[in-house]
């Protein structure tokens, strides 16, 4: 017994030595990334690397807000957030529920399709997807960036699959009691899912706040540059000027930390109870 107890606590702190390095290994470009933004220019990108900063360099980040109209980057990069999601969530948690729930012709087919629109990468679309929203005049406006990056089949498929545990027998008792469809949806099936929404959340939060791509094509005007944009595209007029980068990049990254960090213990229950595993 006591050979097998031992030999399970070797394994255990092995285990947790190879979950601690490869974590590491992860963090180590977070941490540069945030040491970097402390350094002098010429230090960032010096020969022998050097991880801490020779010498501290604290004004990165206020020559960071004073270079440009980051703020004002940061604000448009919240909008678009705040407006994507809440459309993500009320289309994906409808159209999760109706595929779950009811039963009409084509559901399948539709759902199918649906998840096909997983395997089309971005890049294949921008063009038609640029030309549609030129054709609706909305280039050059909030509702352009929003509306495309507020779609998501995987947040419908991520919802479906939770809906389908949720019991049909309690939606049939609110039925018999003379509830109707809509009230069922809102007062039962919603705080019922609130796990899998917070997952939905998270998930669709992160694609839009780092997406570049759509951004950068619909968005020409430089007061609708969201914070990606206005990182990618942050120089000096003879040199780029890394440590400012890199204390835009560490002041990007907080919103999407903070909240995966108050949400990470919901965010890992959704996904369990969805069956969704990364």
């Amino acid at each position: 017994m006591n050979i097998y107890r031992t030999k399970k606590t070797v394994g255990t702190i092995i285990l947790h030595l190879v979950v601690a390095f490869i974590g590491l290994i992860m963090l180590f470009p977070f941490i540069w990334m945030i040491l970097g933004s402390f350094k002098y220019n010429k230090d960032v990108l010096s020969i022998p690397v050097n991880l801490l900063p020779p010498e501290w360099n604290f004004a990165s980040y206020k020559n960071a807000f004073a270079a440009g109209p980051f703020g004002r980057y940061y604000l448009n990069s919240v909008i678009v957030l705040v407006f994507a999601l809440v459309i993500n969530v009320v289309t994906c948690t409808t159209s999760g529920y109706g595929l779950a729930k009811f039963k009409f012709k084509g559901r399948d087919f539709f759902f199918t399709l649906i998840l096909s629109t997983l395997m089309i990468p971005i890049q294949t679309i921008v063009v038609p997807l640029f030309v549609l929203i030129s054709k609706m005049k909305l280039v050059n406006t909030y509702a352009g960036i929003i509306i495309p990056l507020s779609l998501s089949g995987f947040g419908v498929f991520l919802m479906r699959q939770f809906f389908y545990s949720v019991p049909d027998e309690l939606l049939e008792a609110a039925r018999i009691d003379g509830a109707g469809e809509f009230y069922i949806f809102r007062k039962i099936s919603i705080p019922i899912s609130t796990v899998a929404i917070i997952s939905l959340t998270i998930f669709h939060s992160q694609y839009v706040w780092k997406n570049l791509l759509w951004p950068l094509v619909v968005a020409t005007k430089t007061n609708l540059r969201t914070l990606t944009v206005g990182i990618s595209l942050f120089s000096g007029v003879f040199f780029t000027p890394y440590p400012e980068q890199l204390a835009m990049s560490v002041s990007a990254c907080i919103p999407i930390v903070v909240l995966f960090i108050f949400l990470s213990k919901y965010f890992i229950r959704g996904t369990a109870m969805t069956g969704i595993k990364g």
